[in-house]
């Protein structure tokens, strides 16, 4: 049928008399007709004596008979999938059927079906119904419809052809050409361009099905008493295959003439939608670009009706607020539309850059300000921080759209939003979220799960937020346990952000007068092998052990003994250092005869980090020298979760004593342990140990290949994927190039690279597991660059 045709509604030609003759005959209903405002069909309301009131709707001629039934069969289904939902239901006839075929004066045929009538008043027609309340009542309502549709399906699904739908809207085109008004021609055009190029090809790529499309607030009822509740939706007529879009953007286009933000509008109903029937991210940014068509299509089509035979039917009221609200939609613009949307069902927001070129970052500058203003002056990695809104896998994601290989942060031990992970999350989230004082099957899974290759004294779970509060915890039952209060770290360590965990990483205050550092801590020296006092001394590991005997001796003078010695076997924060076979074991056994335990920090070193599982174990100390275990960021791959892992024997001992109360108002949530849980599938599922173990090899080999040409590099060390890059000045004195390392982070920064230091003149390279050798290649080719362009 052409477009020219479906302008003209050729409405059917039934007399009042007429229709109540066949609607007595066909279904024995009677009462008081009142016709309503109808496009294509012609519709009664029949008020009977008993206030069962119907509806009577005869089809236009053109009708296919499909059509009708796929309406019917929609009514059903919905009542079927969500009975309270206030839409129409199907009078059967005399007959017992959904709708009767009957013949008007001319001979044409016509369908007729009868459909249980709604009460309320027109939203459109109720001045105070124009609210942000309604408005996102009515997206949850047509939500609510949209979703029980989703599973419905009728092979006349997609012939329903009439001039409202939004997938056909090109055929309105030629159309254009009627509009009088230049500049507002000029804006279709531009609108129609766009949709051919963008907006209808990206909305074959939503979710696609049969919707209602014709929720505007002619066929919404809102209750009298409150106009902010919707109590209906009326006419089928409209229903089709189509993007679930197409519902949001058909709600959103009644406007009163008080309006001046369709934004706002659009905003309240696509989160009461987004309620129901939850959104995806490409359909939430493309909301505002249909809008715009929708309201395109509608003035288009006022317009090319005007200049038909039928101009003088009413059917629209105040169609002129479609061109009004279209220029101002337009003025308002596509960035802050997206922004807006986003914020208000609470997508993140992010300034990606649309696949037209078309930029929608913040401005930098004001974002900056007002981190600074209401944050604080926040340490940040680079000299200008960046603005990053999204990560997937091993690249994060500017505001501008640039993609970054992320070598430096090891909290997504599995990469970046790991859809395994972010769903595990959202299915427990959205089924239970509270802690530990009640049984709950997650917690209990996961802490067998994660002890179940550990010795026996290594038995039992408890779970914090963070590895502060993990490696803080542990230090605490120790010290409780060994009635002594000291602690020893190696130097440089890192072990937390609490006023305990980090008097115990010196890494904050070793820049202090020692005067200032704190009396019950003592600092082991660095088993450096690159640099240190015994790097080439085949007894190496017991002459730096030895440092532990005065450590332990000095404590004993300032009236102290060690409860604990705490170390990352990675030996991370002091440059990613591989300790000489052994040195740990001897630690450990001068520690526990002293009366201390061992706490092997996990944070950095474990879950697969180090090509094993447990990073203690990669470095050689033995299961038997371990007495706790403490693990955050990478277990949870970034959600809050840290756990310290002892001996069920420490752990009642623990409990008896000082702190029969042990209790974490969010450590071991359910929904953290999921995340947990979700981890330690994917290591498992995708072989990560093993392949952190072959991809940290195949990196350190090239990098070793990069050192024969360039000097600059000292030392490269690393087991797994922790891989630490030592530069140097003169290979021979191992001068340490400070600020050559600082404009090489700088530069790989330029390069679209992310790496961090662990010393001053050491890069710390901690990619996420799931690299491979393509990961590899760009990082060293890009590394490559930067080290030519230092000489």
């Amino acid at each position: 049928m052409s477009t020219d045709a479906l302008l003209l509604r050729n409405l059917p030609n039934f007399s009042l008399e007429a229709t109540r003759r066949v609607v007595a005959t066909r279904y024995g209903l009677e009462g008081t007709y009142g016709q309503l405002a109808s496009e294509r069909d012609l519709s009664w309301r029949i008020e009977r004596t008993d206030g069962r009131d119907v509806v009577v709707k005869i089809s236009n001629v053109s009708e296919p008979e499909g059509v009708v039934d796929m309406q019917v069969k929609a009514l059903n289904h919905t009542f079927e999938r969500d009975p309270d939902l206030p839409v129409p239901r199907v009078v059967p006839s005399l007959a017992g059927a959904a709708y009767e075929w009957i013949e008007d004066e001319r001979g044409s045929r016509h369908m007729v079906r009868v459909l249980t009538f709604l009460s309320g008043k027109v939203m459109e027609q109720v001045e105070e119904a124009f609210s942000a309340g309604t408005r996102f009542n009515i997206g949850a309502m047509v939500g609510r419809l949209a979703y029980a549709l989703r599973d419905f399906f009728h092979p006349y699904a997609d012939s329903n052809v009439h001039l409202w739908d939004i997938s056909r809207a090109l055929v309105l085109r030629p159309q254009i050409a009627k509009i009088s008004d230049a500049g507002l021609r000029q804006l279709c055009n531009e609108i129609f361009e766009r949709a051919e190029r963008f907006t209808l090809p990206q909305l074959s790529k939503t979710r696609r099905q049969v919707v209602h499309q014709d929720s505007h607030g002619g066929n919404i009822l809102v209750d009298p008493r409150n106009s902010t509740l919707p109590v209906g939706i009326i006419d089928f007529g409209d229903m089709g295959y189509n993007s679930i879009v197409a519902d949001i953007v058909t709600a959103s286009e009644t406007f009163s003439k008080h309006d001046d933000d369709p934004i706002a509008y659009l905003c309240d109903v696509t989160s009461g939608f987004d309620s129901t029937y939850p959104l995806e991210e490409n359909e939430i940014d493309l909301i505002f670009d249909a809008m715009l068509l929708r309201l395109a299509m509608a003035t288009v089509i006022v317009e090319a009706r005007e200049a038909t035979d039928e101009s003088g039917i009413p059917h629209i009221e105040n169609a002129s607020h479609y061109p009004r609200m279209m220029e101002l939609l337009s003025r308002q613009g596509r960035a802050q539309a997206v922004r807006r949307l986003r914020q208000a069902c609470r997508f993140p927001v992010y300034g990606a850059t649309s696949t037209e070129g078309e930029r929608l970052a913040d401005d930098y500058d004001a974002l900056r300000r007002e981190r600074e203003a209401h944050l604080g002056p926040i340490w940040h990695f680079y000299n200008k921080p960046l603005h990053i809104t999204r990560a997937a896998g091993a690249w994060m994601y500017a505001a501008d759209g640039t993609a970054y290989l992320d070598v430096y942060n090891n909290v997504p031990q599995i990469g970046h939003c790991h859809p395994h992970v972010a769903k595990a999350i959202y299915r427990q989230a959205s089924a239970l979220n509270t802690n530990t004082r009640y049984m709950c099957d997650v917690a209990v899974e996961y802490a067998a799960r994660l002890t179940a290759d550990l010795p026996g004294h290594l038995d039992t779970c408890i779970f914090v937020n963070s590895g502060s509060e993990a490696n803080d915890l542990a230090m605490q039952i120790a010290m409780s346990l060994s009635r002594h209060d000291g602690g020893l770290i190696i130097d440089q360590a890192y072990h937390g952000c609490t006023e305990f965990t980090t008097a115990l990483s010196n890494e904050s205050w070793r820049h202090l007068p020692a005067e200032e550092h704190p009396k019950r801590i003592e600092t082991l020296m660095a088993p450096d092998m690159y640099r240190g006092p015994f790097a080439s001394d085949p007894q190496a590991a017991a002459k730096y052990a030895a440092d532990a005997d005065r450590a332990i001796a000095t404590l004993s003078e300032r009236g102290h003994r060690p409860a604990a010695f705490m170390v990352d076997t990675a030996l991370c924060s002091s440059g990613v250092l591989r300790a000489p076979e052994n040195y740990f074991n001897l630690v450990a056994e001068k520690v526990r005869s002293a009366g201390g335990f061992v706490i092997a920090d996990e944070v950095q070193a474990g879950c697969g980090r180090m090509g094993t599982f447990w990073g203690f174990r990669a470095n050689g100390l033995k299961d038997d020298n371990v007495d706790f275990i403490t693990m955050g960021k990478p277990v949870g791959n970034g959600h809050p979760l840290g756990v310290v892992i002892l001996s069920s024997a420490l752990m009642k001992r623990f409990l008896n004593g000082t702190y029969p109360l042990l209790f974490s108002t969010f450590g071991g949530n359910t929904v953290a342990c999921a995340a947990g849980m979700a981890v330690l599938d994917i290591i498992e599922r995708e072989s990560l140990v093993r392949r952190s173990a072959e991809t940290g090899e195949y990196l350190r080999h090239e990098l070793r290949r990069l050192a024969e040409r360039y000097e600059i590099i000292g030392d490269i060390r690393g087991r797994g994927m922790m891989t630490g890059v030592e530069l140097v000045t003169d290979r021979l004195t191992k001068e340490p190039a400070i600020q050559q390392t600082g404009r090489l982070v700088e530069d790989m920064l330029a390069r679209n690279i992310l790496v961090g230091k662990g010393t001053p003149n050491t890069l710390k390279l901690r990619p996420p597991l799931i690299w491979s050798g393509n990961e590899v290649d760009i990082f060293v080719s890009a590394f490559e660059g930067s080290l030519g362009s230092q000489q």
